[in-house]
């Protein structure tokens, strides 16, 4: 009869200490799928500002000059995530245009600068 007992408090036990061990692996578990989702957002966000900056590169100062003063926005869905990137287009100098591209998702904004010039 006293080892049914024994063998009841050694069950408790053991539960209570996998509980206690199982609890804070399960919260890091939580945390580390969270943060890399938001960097795989993040990532994306920065391709697509960059993809942008790329697109804008291409083109011959003459044809980035024509965009002067535009707001250009735009939705993007990728992998079920939605972003919406902005780009505006400002004269810095004659010679010298400044381009910024936004990109806010859910976890934050990216913001991508770049310089073009005319020399």
């Amino acid at each position: 009869m006293r080892n049914k007992g024994f063998t009841l408090i050694e069950i408790i036990i053991s539960v209570t200490v996998l509980a206690l061990i199982a609890v804070p692996v399960s919260t890091l578990l939580s945390q580390s799928l969270f943060s890399n989702i938001k960097s795989k957002e993040i990532l994306i966000a920065t391709t697509l500002a960059q993809e942008k900056i790329e697109e804008l590169k291409a083109l011959s100062f003459d044809q980035v000059l024509l965009k002067l003063g535009t707001h250009i926005e735009e939705n993007i869905k990728f992998d079920d995530l939605y972003f919406e990137r902005s780009v505006q287009i400002q004269l810095e100098e004659p010679n010298l245009i400044k381009i910024i591209v936004k990109v806010h998702g859910n976890n934050g904004v990216v913001h991508i600068a770049t310089y073009r010039g005319n020399y």
